[in-house]
């Protein structure tokens, strides 16, 4: 069936300009009231219903997505009758609606993220039925911070000493050699070039009957658990020297704030310095069950503790 007629509304007076806004606010024609300290607006006696015939703008709207806290404005029941006559019957709100970038928005569908680049909204309203009206946010958003500057590429990579298989320059690097050399079952000696540091957010794992070696020179690298890991995991007879290193701030809520073997192999620390290390039960630096041999060589440890036993080895 055809729809009804349009409601004809009485003429208004050609609008007045709007009166200049002051920088960085927010103002309105009209009876739609701006809220919460300028960062919203609403439809007007929001959230019940809007009066007809009264329509407004809103100018000075910041360049950014628009939130859209509720919307309820009467749709158009007849979404096949093209009322604006220009091909597209989806896109008329021929009743009341609000007008953004030229786009209108009626029923319960609002501009949700739209940017006004215009900095204007316009509210228009007919004889219609009415709705619970609208309440739309905004908020300034602070400039965008200048780009990360891109970190160094990693130190080159002096010749490898002898008795070494392959050298890491990254944290990925490190465990993706030791994660290859569990699954060819082959044992690995792996060279960390001197002051290199290794920030890990988790353990380092091996879970293979092999042997690991990771080593250092010099003033030695640097592993750091920053306090939210332990350093290594061992287990499936995995054994792991470590040689010439820096061990700090590991950190395991339960057992070996820098190595945990269970069921792995030997763990050997040799000239090394191991400091800040904590678990919460037991071995502030090594915990080991039914494991291999434990050493501790010509290293030295500060500052490491356990909540139960162990602040060094368990």
């Amino acid at each position: 069936p055809p729809p009804p007629p349009l409601p004809v509304a009485p003429p208004h007076p050609p609008p007045s300009p709007s009166p200049a806004c002051p920088p960085g606010d927010v103002c309105t024609t009209g009876p739609c009231l701006i809220t919460d300290g300028g960062s919203c607006a609403t439809s007007p006696d929001f959230p019940n219903d809007y009066p007809n015939l009264e329509g407004c703008t809103l100018y000075g709207m910041p360049p950014v997505g628009l939130d859209v806290i509720a919307f309820d404005v009467v749709g158009d029941e007849y979404s096949y009758y093209d009322y604006d006559g220009d091909g597209d019957p989806t896109n008329d709100c021929p009743f009341a609606h609000l007008v953004v970038n030229g786009v209108k928005y009626c029923g319960t569908s609002g501009p949700q993220g739209v940017v006004p680049e215009d900095g204007v909204i316009e509210r228009k309203s007919d004889e219609s039925d009415v709705g619970s009206g609208w309440k739309i946010c905004w908020a300034i958003r602070p400039p965008s911070p200048p780009p990360t500057p891109r970190s160094p590429p990693p130190p080159p990579l002096p010749p490898l000493s002898p008795g070494f298989d392959v050298a890491a320059a990254s944290e990925d690097k490190l465990r993706s050699l030791i994660t290859e050399a569990a699954a060819s079952q082959a044992n690995v000696s792996i060279y960390l070039p001197s002051r290199a540091d290794f920030k890990l957010d988790s353990h380092i794992s091996c879970a293979s009957n092999i042997n690991v070696t990771v080593a250092s020179s010099g003033e030695g690298a640097t592993l750091d658990g920053q306090e939210q890991t332990g350093l290594f995991s061992l287990s499936g007879g995995c054994s792991l020297t470590l040689r010439g290193l820096i061990l700090v701030n590991g950190k395991a809520l339960s057992l070996g704030g820098g190595v945990v073997s269970a069921t792995g192999g030997d763990v050997e620390i040799i000239d090394s310095t191991v400091k800040d290390c904590s678990a919460g039960q037991n071995g502030g630096v090594i915990s080991a069950f039914r494991s291999g041999a434990v050493s501790l060589i010509g290293s030295t440890v500060t500052d490491c503790s356990a909540g139960i036993r162990g602040g060094v080895v368990y």
